[in-house]
């Protein structure tokens, strides 16, 4: 099974971890497991990753060091894809936020 499928998997079950304290807890180990070894395929497995810690951080169950944990592997997907992008030679977004 590769990280795109187990990506794929929680997007479609998301709901249903967003309801459990415990379920999101996990969820957070399982997706900083998963940063730390996609730094080839951040690119393409940012945006499914982006949109399950926004499921995860929207959830009335998230605890607020849950949020933080979650608002941490934000940034390091960003950092990660900025870095990714500068490696591949192009320019960083200098209108994020604009």
């Amino acid at each position: 099974m590769s990280i795109a499928s187990i990506l794929a998997f929680l997007g479609q079950i998301i709901s249903q971890i967003t309801g459990s304290s415990s379920a999101i807890s996990s969820t957070i180990s399982l997706l900083t497991q998963i940063i730390g070894l996609i730094d080839t395929e951040i690119t393409t497995l940012a945006p499914e990753i982006k949109n399950i810690i926004a499921a995860l951080s929207n959830s009335s169950t998230v605890t607020a060091d849950q949020l933080a944990q979650l608002s941490a592997l934000n940034a390091q997907v960003d950092a990660a894809f900025d870095a990714a992008a500068a490696d591949a030679g192009v320019p960083p977004d200098t209108t994020a936020g604009s």
